[in-house]
């Protein structure tokens, strides 16, 4: 089986890795190096219960591909030897006024419904937990089964891992063509023409730029996120996620803290902004006083990419099933690549139509 795949992202490395491991012959596509687009700038939060937002479907599809992760990361690590970030403390959700603590009441009644533990913290329990909250915090959230991952350590070893199984990444290579010949698949590369049993277009906010021959462009838009990178100076660093109105904040063991994210409709335009920096530089101290004396070490802009149902296109066009789309995925790029990946190498390698093709199928554009 010889499938190329456009992207080298987190979605285009995670099936790149499912598929070179399951034996296919892989070749990985992109205009930069792996992981250099959207990945470089996510804070790699693992947070389905709070990052669904209401929606079932992104609910459950997340709910799947957390519980990925810790087999994802022994794996890992034990074949490649690699670092990786990763921790599952939970998230603490912050109420900084009335009404945000109601909500939190609310989605903690919706959590032990679930079954999913978590703890409602009045602002002394608040406080007991996390020193360094806000004094004036009402309440929060402590949802158990969060966590987050070091993006730039993972998608290094997935792309280790994927070359050790064979598979091949060409940079900078920009793929603009791809046409469904029935039997196969060809790949327009400028002047070249691949062929391949399948392709799998995971190209993020540039995904619309890949025609596909007879089908319309796939609506995918650029949404920028920029992330600051802080150092934490203060004696009272956070011991997990905490996540207020306006940022999130991402504490790492080596004492670095990632702030997050602004949302900014700016087409394809991946400049930092003083005012994006101005944003979460008070969105963050609003939130923990003490990061106020933070280091700053750097900011970092991604394009994310969105479709308008706010759900990721996975699965193959009914007029071009050869043809595998994998993006969309907005914010949740990290947490969804396992389960991305397990869904298009299940496809392609075995013919297995993965009951969420029911709502993630581009067709539905």
């Amino acid at each position: 089986m010889n499938v190329i795949v456009v992207g080298a992202g987190i979605i285009g490395v995670s099936v790149a890795d499912v598929l070179a491991a399951r034996g296919a012959s892989v070749t990985v596509l992109d205009m930069r190096a792996p992981g250099r687009g959207a990945s470089q700038a996510s804070a790699g939060m693992l947070a389905p219960y709070t990052e669904a937002h209401g929606d079932p479907h992104l609910l459950d599809l997340g709910i799947r591909s957390l519980a990925l992760f810790d087999p994802l990361i022994d794996r890992l690590r034990a074949s490649t030897g690699a670092s990786i970030e990763y921790a599952r403390a939970g998230t603490l959700e912050v109420a900084l006024h009335a009404h945000a603590a109601d909500e939190l009441a609310e989605a903690k009644r919706a959590l032990d419904v679930r079954g999913v533990r978590s703890d409602y913290l009045d602002a002394s329990m608040l406080r007991t937990e996390e020193p360094a909250i806000s004094p004036t915090a009402l309440a929060g959230l402590l949802t158990h089964v969060h966590g987050y991952v070091g993006v730039d350590g993972l998608v290094r070893a997935l792309v280790h891992r994927a070359r050790s199984a064979g598979a091949m990444f060409e940079s900078p290579v920009e793929s603009v063509g791809v046409e469904d010949r029935g039997a196969s698949v060809e790949v327009r590369i400028g002047d070249r023409r691949d062929a391949a049993d399948f392709v799998v277009i995971a190209a993020g906010s540039w995904s619309g730029r890949v025609r596909i021959r007879n089908l319309p462009a796939i609506p995918v838009r650029p949404v920028r996120g920029q992330l600051l990178h802080l150092g934490w100076t203060a004696p009272r660093a956070p011991s997990r996620i905490v996540w207020g109105q306006h940022a999130y904040v991402v504490p790492w063991s080596n004492g670095s803290l990632l702030v997050g994210a602004t949302v900014e409709e700016a087409g394809f335009d991946e400049r930092a902004t003083a005012a994006g920096v101005r944003d979460l530089t008070s969105a963050v101290i609003e939130l923990l006083p003490d990061a106020a004396s933070a280091r700053f070490d750097e900011v970092r802009v991604g394009l994310r990419p969105a479709l308008p149902d706010g759900l990721p296109a996975i699965g193959p066009f009914q007029r071009a099933p050869r043809v595998v789309m994998a993006t969309g995925h907005f914010r949740n790029g990290v947490l969804l690549a396992p389960v991305t990946a397990e869904m298009v190498g299940n496809y392609v390698l075995e013919g297995v139509r993965d009951a969420a093709f029911g709502v993630t199928s581009p067709d539905r554009f």
